[in-house]
This record gives C-alpha cells, structure tokens and sequence, in this order.
C-alpha cells in the first residue's frame, strides 16, 4: 500500500479539493500520456500552493483570488481529461460503423498502447462481425508482414493522437512497401485538421488511394478524403469534405460519386513513357514520329503503345512526354527497360513484352495489348528430286486398277474382232495389243472392221477411253495448278538442321525467345545461334530482307516490319514462296508500367475502355501492316522443271531400252538362225553335189 500525501487547499465555499501525490486510484482508461499530463498539471499547482504559502504579505483577499483562479484551472484540465476519455471511449462506434460502410472485414490498429481502450476497441468490431488486430508500434514491428494482404480489402487504424512518433513510422513504412492502392482502406483519427494533415506522408498515395482523415469534433467526427495522384509527378495533397459520424445519427456519406469518377481529373500532370526506338529519322522529332503515318510499319508496336496511352491522357487529363533508349544490351534478357521501370525512372514502357511471371519483380502488368508473331522468314525452294508419282497423282489406286481391267479385256474383245475379220492369222495377241494400247493413247489405229458389231464394239472402246484421256489430261493440269508449294515446315528445329544462313533484326526481345522460351528454341540456339559469330547475328532490315529475295538466308524480324519491304522488293512467284518460321505461335504482348507505380490502375481502366469501345482493335489494325498476298493465277507461268518431267522421260529411256535391247535379241536369234540356215542349206547343196557325181560315175 503506497503511502499517500495529501494537501488541503481551503475555498471560500468551503469546499475540499484534494489531491493525491501519487495517482494510485485514476481510471483505467486514462492512458499513461493522461496520466503525465496530470502529474505535470500537479507540479504546478504545488508550486502555485508554494508560491502563496511564503508571501505573507500578500493580503488574505489577494490569496482568496488566487487560489480561486488556479484551482477553477485545474479542475478545468481534469474535466477536459474526462471528456477527452469519453471521447475515447466512442472511437469503437465511430471505426466500427465506418468499416461496416465500407465492408470491410478485416482491421489491423495501432494504438497508443492503452490495454483497456484496446479491449473496448477490439470488443465493438468484433460485434459488427470484423476481424480485428490491435498493436502498439515499436522497433520489433515489421509494418511489411504485419499489413500483408492479398486476397481482400484491408481496413487500417492510425491514432495522431498518441503523443510519441508511431503514426510517422507507420506512414513511412507503409508508403516505403506502397500500400495504399485498392487493397488497403486507411482510417485515420486526428485531434485538429491543420495539426493531422501536415503528419500524413503521401509520397505513394494515387488517384486510387483509400484514406479517411476523421477529425475529433466533441463527441462527433468529421470525416475529409485525402489523396494525390502522385508526389514526385508534381502532385499536390487533395483534402475533400467526405462526411461526418454522430453518436446518435450514425455515418453520414456526403461525398457520393465514385472514387475514381471524381479524382479523374489530373489537372494536366506530366507522365513519362520510354523505349528503345531503332528507325526514328534523325530530322524528326520523336512526338512527330509517334504519330507519322508514313512510317507506321517501324516501330509500330511503340507507336501503338503511345497511342493507348495518349487515349488514356484524354480520359484523365494528364500530358505524355516521350523519350526513347539509346542504347540496349543485345545480352540482357529483360532489357535495360524493365531496370528503368523498376527504378520508377519511368512511368510507362512503350515496348509491349512478353507476359512472363519473372518480369513481375521489375515492372508491373497493366494489359495484354499487343499481337505478334516474330518470325524467320525465307524463300521456299523446289527441292531436287525426282518426282516418280507425277502421272499417277490424277487418278486414284481403285482406278488405275478398273482402268487396267478394262484394257486387258479390250485386248481380248480386239483380238476377237481381228480374228473376224480374219485381219490375221499368224499373230494372236501382238497385234491387239498394240491396237489397244494405240487406242488408249489416243494415238490412232489402222484397223477398219467391216462388220457392224465389230464397228459398235471398237466405237465403244475409243468413246471409253477418249473419255479416261479427257479426265486423266484435265486432272493432271488441274494437280499442276493447285499443288502447294514445297515449304519448309513451320519448325524452328527442322530450320537448325537446314543449312541455310540465319540472322535476325536487332529487336529487344530476341534474346527471351531464345533463352527462355521452349526446348525447341533451345535446340536452335545451341545448334546455330551461339556458334555464329557475333558479327554475324545482326544485319538491318533492308540488307536482310535482300538475302532472303535472294534466297540464301533465312531472317528474324517483325513481321509488321518486314511486309512493306517484301511487297516493294518481291516479285508474285517470291511472296508465294515466302515462309515463316515462328519461334513460338502467335501470342500478345503485355504493356508495363513502373513497379508499384501510382499510375497502374489508371492505364487499366484507361485498357480496359479501348477494349470495350474498339479503340484498341482500331489501333491494332491501324499500326500493324497488311500481308502480302499470294496471287494464284501467277502460278501457271511457272516452268515446269526437268524434275517434274522426269517421269515421263525415264519411262521412255526404258522403253528405248527394252526396245533395244529386244532388237538386238532379236538380230541375235535372227543372224544365228540365218547362220544356221545357211550352213544347213549349204550342206544341203554339197551332199547334192557329191550325189550328183556319184550318178554320173555309176554307168561307167
């Protein structure tokens, strides 16, 4: 039990005030900030006591007065502390009621360090349904992980009132880890306006920041919206009148219309965009650039880029200044780019990217925006091969076997009718052979039957096969014309193993393709890419798209790039046998913007706007370079190569041959025979002779 001290202080009424030295017995919710305040208040009225105890000489009416005057003082201070306590006592309605309005469901405070006032607090949201957390700043606080959110709104408490420098640690590290976006809602308490606005940091507040400054007003609140679009962009700390909280009223929202509708203006800040620009003209101006027309197939993607953006200026009045990179690392696999944006140097990137999860940690994704298909390009050659099945493409393998059948039995109805007609006896089937096959051929017959059934039988033998020769002659032309060029398939692997020279455009994205992309691209770099010389991976687009006219490399561009240099430097029979060869199929590239920036949210309604009105598809169409077609009628003027005849000639080689080769046979068997013959007849005549001399002797 301490021991307590107490002074009697005595008042014309008459009335005993004491006062207690040491405290034992305050109220519990008084905090121990009140509580110095109070102790402080006591020093000086003691001194005060002392002070009128020593002068004597003063009059009794004099100390009467005095008495008076500081004791009225004091117990001023004591009833303000009260209602200063009752006023925090109604902080749990007024925080609960507002985050109900806000449907929030998680809260996070930081107190004064009160535990009764924190109870009191932590028991009034938790009625209304509310997770709460209370928490007394101190070193040990990692504000980082303790105001972690990711999968809905976070509600957060700041007391200004507190008497120490917690609420700036907490705002400072908070604007550090940029947490004032759409997954915080800030509730601050402050005493006095013009004493509360000056503590709040807004170095990472933006158009879509979610903060309430509630001023102290008796036993009401006075709520203000406080925001700025972004400090370091030359912003300035907006404070609007939201609405007001009375005990008996409830919340009051005066400030109706939607957040971003009525912070949609920006009063013409300046935001900065930035790229790696390759074909900008020297004499040009870069604003000039990004909207000439007569150049829209270089750097389009940049040009559509800016364009996007520019709509989303007009939506929210801000201004574009644009620069561009000078320099790249051809080594680099995100690009000096994303170390521009991560440094916030920049607002937006106008190189759209490849969306990849990796280039999270440097940037931010607003939107997919941008289609592109980069590509290999080169001309298709006919290869240098025979091509046997030429004449036996028309017709499928059912009919050529009917078509068979039905010649072997003309063969035997044709040797029937000669044998009517007693054409010939010495030769069965030779001679219907050869009058078939001189039919089929259209090729004619010296064989006039006289007989009428003869006649229909030999008429119905030219009809049917005039009729096979009509459809194989139409087919064949008809497989000419329409048959497909002999491409090479769309396969970057099947590209490595070709030998054919390769080099690419010098475009920032390269590298990505090829280092990250996909085992295919793998294969490619390691098989062709990473042994080719450095001076050789790189040509300009002009130079490149004349070796490719001549058919000796295979070049990696753009194909928006590319289109208007093939349609001015190709023939027709080129642009058919152009080919693509795509690192990977078509995709869309992500515009980024700087990470954790204060411009993300707007460039994503601005995004989404142009997708909903079509402004983004007119922008696709407008900046992206027509294809050059391939005209089909072109192809009949193509020559027919000795590889396609092949067929025809090598049949008559062997059939030159054969023929020869049964001539000489023949002459053979035909001289042996003719040898024979006259040795059998000579001997013939030399037994004649020596008969003949045997007969003239005998009748001797």
């Amino acid at each position: 039990m301490r021991q307590q001290t107490s002074r009697r202080i005595n008042i014309t009424s008459g009335a005993v005030l004491l006062i207690d030295e040491t405290v034992p017995h305050l109220p519990a919710f008084i905090s121990s900030a009140r509580i110095r305040a109070f102790r402080h208040s006591l020093g000086a009225l003691r001194k005060i006591y002392r002070e009128v105890t020593y002068r004597s000489i003063l009059t009794w009416h004099d100390m009467h007065n005095l008495r008076v005057k500081h004791v009225g003082t004091y117990v001023a201070l004591f009833a303000s502390l009260c209602l200063a306590s009752n006023v925090r006592a109604a902080d749990g309605d007024f925080v609960r009621d507002y985050f109900v309005h806000k449907a929030v469901r998680s809260v996070v405070g930081f107190s004064c360090g009160n535990p009764t006032n924190d109870f009191n607090f932590v028991k009034k949201l938790s009625s209304a349904g509310i997770f709460t957390i209370v928490r007394k700043v101190d070193a040990k606080l990692n504000i980082r992980r303790f105001l972690s959110t990711e999968t809905w709104t976070l509600g957060v408490v700041v007391d200004l009132r507190c008497e120490n420098d917690s609420a700036m640690a907490i705002f400072s590290e908070s604007s550090r880890y940029r947490m004032y976006d759409y997954s915080y809602s800030w509730l601050v308490l402050g005493s006095k306006l013009n004493k509360s606005v000056p503590l709040l940091n807004d170095t990472a507040y933006s158009m879509t920041t979610d903060l309430a400054l509630a001023i102290v007003n008796g036993s009401d609140y006075d709520l203000y919206d406080v925001y700025n679009h972004c400090k370091y962009r030359g912003g300035t700390l907006n404070v609007t009148r939201l609405g007001s909280w009375r005990p008996g009223a409830g919340l009051t929202i005066t400030l109706t219309q939607p957040l971003v509708q009525r912070r949609a203006n920006m009063n013409g800040m300046t935001l900065k965009i930035s790229g790696v620009i390759q074909y900008r003209p020297k004499n040009m101006r870069l604003e000039d650039y990004m909207h000439d027309i007569n150049t829209r197939s270089l750097d389009s993607m940049h040009k559509f880029v800016y364009a996007m953006i520019s709509h989303t200026a007009d939506l929210f009045n801000f201004s574009v200044h644009a620069s561009e990179i000078i320099y790249w690392d051809r080594h680099s696999v995100h690009g000096l780019i994303f170390e521009i944006l991560n440094a916030n140097y920049i607002d937006f990137g106008s190189n759209p990217r490849i969306m990849v999860s990796e280039r999270l940690e440097y940037a931010t994704l607003i939107g997919a925006a941008w289609p592109i298909r980069p590509c290999f390009m080169l001309l298709s050659t006919t290869e240098n091969k025979i091509k046997l099945g030429i004449f036996l493409k028309p017709f499928t393998r059912d009919i050529w076997y009917v078509n068979g059948v039905f010649i072997v039995i003309c063969i035997f109805i044709m040797r029937i009718i000669m044998r009517s007609e007693e054409v010939s006896r010495s030769e069965k089937y030779s001679g219907a052979m050869v009058l078939t096959m001189g039919i089929v051929a259209q090729q004619g017959a010296n064989f006039s039957p006289k007989r009428i059934p003869s006649r229909i039988a030999l008429l119905q033998i030219l009809m049917f096969n005039w009729i096979m020769y009509n459809y194989y002659s139409a087919s064949i032309v008809s497989a000419r014309l329409s048959e497909p060029l002999d491409k090479m398939e769309d396969s970057v692997t099947v590209l490595a193993d070709s030998k054919l020279r390769i080099a690419a455009e010098a475009v920032p994205y390269l590298n990505y393709f090829l280092y990250k992309l996909n085992w295919e691209s793998n294969y490619f770099r390691k098989k062709r890419w990473d042994p080719l010389p450095e001076a050789q991976r790189y040509l300009p687009l002009e130079e490149g798209m004349q070796l490719v006219s001549d058919g000796v490399l295979a070049y990696h561009t753009d194909p928006n790039t590319a289109y208007p240099y093939i349609e001015r430097m190709f023939d027709a029979n080129k642009i058919c046998a152009l080919t693509e060869i795509h690192l990977f199929k078509q995709s869309v590239m992500g515009i980024y913007a700087s990470r954790n920036g204060q411009f993300t949210e707007i460039a994503k309604i601005g995004l989404s706007k142009m997708f909903n009105t079509g402004l983004r598809d007119r922008q696709v169409k407008f900046w992206s370079s027509r294809k050059p077609q391939c005209q089909l009628d072109t192809l009949s003027t193509r020559s027919i190569t000795i590889y396609e005849t092949s067929p025809a000639l090598i049949l008559l080689t062997l059939g030159m041959v054969v023929a020869c080769v049964i001539c000489v046979i023949e002459n053979i068997v035909y001289n042996r025979s003719m040898r024979k013959e006259m040795q059998r007849r000579a001997s013939s005549s030399d037994v004649e002779k020596i008969a003949g001399t045997s007969e003239r002797k005998s009748p001797e």
